[in-house]
C-alpha cells in the first residue's frame, strides 16, 4: 500500500473545492482518504496500479476531473536536446526515455515531494529497481549531447551524491549507501551503465546514484533534466510521462529530447493521448469518461499520457465503472445453468495417500532461485520476465520447496504431520505432473516412511526398488533414487539438517517425489 500525505491548503490551491469533497471524492475514486486535524493533512491510501497518484499534483489532476473541473492536455515543445545510446548497454540495461523541464519554481516543500514521488514509483512500477531507475540533473551543470553508454568499472570515478570525496564504481557499490542497497544489479557485469554528459562529466552510475556535480537539485534549480533508465521501455515511457506531467503542474514547460539508438530516434516524452477503440452504445459514457479523466472522440477513449495503467479495454471498463458508481449497480441472479463436474485426475493415487491419513495440499507453481537454493536446486530454471514481486520470480522445478514450507508453517499444529500434493512442474524442458508426499515427526522410522512408498506404488500398480543416491536434499544414508523398470522416476529419503534449518524445522522429515 502506497500513501500519500499533503496539507489540505495546499491541495485547496490546487483544486479549490472544499475538505470534505476532496476526502469523499478521492475515496469515491478508490483512494480511502481521511483528515487529520492535528497535522491538518490529508492521508490517502493507494494501491500500485494508479503510480499517477503518487503526488497532490496526480491527486488534485483526479480530483478535477472527477468533479467536473476539467483537466489540462499536456504537450512537450521541441527543442535541440539529444542524449544518444550506445549499443553496448543492449544486454545490461539497454533502454532509457528523457526529457526536460524548465520554469519550475521549487521549494523544500516540493523537492521532499519529488523526492517522494521517485521513490514510490522505484519502488512500485520500477519493481525495486529491477525494471528501471530514475535520475533528476540541474540543466545548467550538464552539456548537450548526453551519451548513456557503458564504462570499465575503473575508469568511473565521480563524488556520488551524499558522499565527500571521489569514489570509483567498486567503491560506490561497496560503501555507499545506493551502492549497497541496488549494486547486485550490475556488478556481474564487466562494463557498468553511465550518463556522461558532452563535457566527459560523469552525471550517474546507472542505477546507482547521481554525481554530486550534475545532479543536486535544490531551491535554486529552474531547469532540469530527467532520465527513466532500465530493462522494461514501456515502464520507463510511462514512468517519464508521470514525471513531466508533475512538473508541468507544478508549473514547469515540458520540452522534447530526441533519444538516439543507432539509427532509430524517439523523440520523448510522448505526451500524444492513446486511442483505445470501444463501442460506446449509453449517451452518458462520455460523461462518465470525462470524470475520470479521459476524453472521448469518435467513438474512442482517450488516455491521459499519465495512466500507466491503462492497457486495455477493460481498464477503460473499470474506470466507467467506477464513476458510475459501484453501488448504483443492481445485482441479478444469473440466467443461466450449468452444472459442475468432477475433474480428477490419478484417483488411484488420492485414494492411496488419503488413506494413509494424508492431508492434500496445493502449493503455489512459481517459487524462488532463493528457496531453490535452500534445497539444493542448481540446475535449469524456468524466469519470469516481468515478476509482480521478490516471491514469485521462477516456475518451480519439483515440489519439494513448496512441501517443506508447508510442513514450517504447520509445525506447531501437532505430530505427526503427513501431506502430500499433485502438482505441475517445470522440468528438463517441458510440463510434468509430479506427487510428492511428506512425513514429518519428532522421529520417523525408515520403515515407516518406505511403507507409505510402497501402498502409493502398489494403489498405482507400479514396482520399484530404492538405490541408493546421494542428494545435496538428504543425509548421505538415507538418499535414494526411486527406479521403476530400469528408469529413475523419484527421489526419496531423509531431509539433512542443514535444509531443515533453512525453512525452521527441527523434527525429522522424509520426502518422496515421483513423476506421474
Amino acid at each position: 500500500m502506497v500513501v500519500v500525505e499533503y496539507l489540505y491548503e495546499d491541495m485547496k490551491r490546487l483544486v479549490g473545492l472544499p475538505l470534505e469533497k476532496v476526502v469523499n471524492g478521492l475515496s469515491e475514486l478508490g483512494a480511502p482518504s481521511e483528515y487529520e486535524t492535528e497535522t491538518k493533512k490529508v492521508i490517502t491510501e493507494l494501491t500500485p496500479n494508479r503510480p499517477d497518484w503518487y503526488s497532490m499534483e496526480g491527486l488534485a489532476r483526479a480530483l478535477r476531473a472527477y468533479y467536473g473541473l476539467g483537466h489540462p492536455r499536456y504537450k512537450a515543445k521541441k527543442s535541440d536536446y539529444e542524449v544518444i545510446v550506445d549499443a553496448s548497454l543492449e544486454k545490461i540495461r539497454p533502454y532509457t526515455a528523457c526529457a526536460v523541464v524548465r520554469g519550475l519554481s521549487l521549494d523544500d516543500q516540493s523537492i521532499t515531494d519529488i523526492v517522494l514521488l521517485q521513490e514510490k514509483l522505484l519502488a512500485t512500477l520500477g519493481r525495486k529497481v529491477k525494471k528501471f531507475g530514475l535520475g533528476i540533473y540541474p540543466l545548467h551543470a550538464i552539456k548537450f549531447p548526453v551519451s548513456y553508454t557503458t564504462m570499465k568499472p575503473a575508469d568511473i570515478r565521480y563524488v556520488p551524491l551524499g558522499a565527500e570525496s571521489e569514489m570509483d564504481a567498486a567503491q560506490i557499490i561497496e560503501r555507499h549507501k545506493k551502492g549497497q542497497q541496488y549494486g547486485h544489479l550490475i556488478k556481474h557485469f564487466d562494463r557498468y551503465p553511465v550518463f556522461v554528459d558532452a563535457a566527459g562529466k560523469i552525471m550517474a552510475l546507472i542505477p546507482i546514484v547521481n554525481s554530486a556535480e550534475t545532479g543536486r537539485v535544490d531551491v535554486e534549480t529552474k531547469d532540469i533534466f530527467m532520465e527513466v533508465s532500465g530493462n522494461d521501455l514501456h515502464a520507463c515511457k510511462a514512468a517519464l510521462n508521470i514525471l513531466v506531467c508533475t512538473f508541468t503542474d507544478m508549473g514547469g514547460t515540458a520540452y522534447e529530447v530526441a533519444v538516439r539508438y543507432g539509427k532509430e530516434t524517439l523523440i520523448l516524452p510522448d505526451l500524444k493521448p492513446g486511442k483505445l477503440g470501444l463501442e460506446l452504445r449509453e449517451k452518458d459514457v462520455a460523461g462518465l469518461l470525462e470524470r475520470m479523466g479521459y476524453g472521448y472522440e469518435g467513438g474512442h477513449a482517450i488516455v491521459p499520457p499519465y495512466r500507466a495503467d491503462v492497457l486495455g479495454s477493460v481498464d477503460v471498463v473499470e474506470d466507467i465503472a467506477i464513476a458510475y458508481g459501484y453501488n448504483n449497480f443492481k445485482p441479478t441472479i444469473p440466467d443461466f445453468f450449468f452444472p459442475g463436474e468432477i475433474n480428477r485426475e490419478y484417483a488411484e493415487v488420492d485414494a492411496a495417500m488419503v488413506g494413509m491419513g494424508f492431508i492434500e495440499i496445493k502449493t503455489f507453481i512459481l517459487t524462488n532461485r532463493e528457496k531453490l537454493q535452500r534445497i539444493c536446486y542448481d540446475g535449469e530454471v524456468v524466469e519470469i520476465a516481468n515478476p509482480s514481486t521478490e516471491e514469485f520470480t521462477v516456475i518451480r522445478p519439483n515440489l519439494v520447496a513448496g512441501m517443506l514450507d508447508t510442513l514450517a508453517i504447520n509445525k506447531m499444529k501437532g505430530l505427526p504431520q503427513r501431506f502430500y500434493e499433485i502438482g505441475l512442474v517445470q522440468s528438463l524442458g517441458s510440463d510434468r505432473k509430479r506427487v510428492i508426499f511428506g512425513v514429518m515427526d519428532k522421529v520417523v522410522d525408515f520403515s515407516d516412511a518406505r511403507g507409505y512408498l510402497q501402498t502409493l506404488a502398489a494403489e498405482a500398480g507400479f514396482e520399484f526398488v530404492l538405490e541408493k543416491k546421494e542428494m545435496g536434499l538428504f543425509e548421505p544414508d538415507i538418499s535414494c533414487a526411486v527406479v521403476s523398470k530400469g528408469k529413475m522416476v523419484g527421489i526419496f529419503g531423509k531431509i539433512k539438517p542443514a535444509v531443515m534449518g533453512g525453512f525452521g524445522l527441527s523434527f525429522e522429515v522424509y520426502l518422496c517425489e515421483l513423476e506421474l
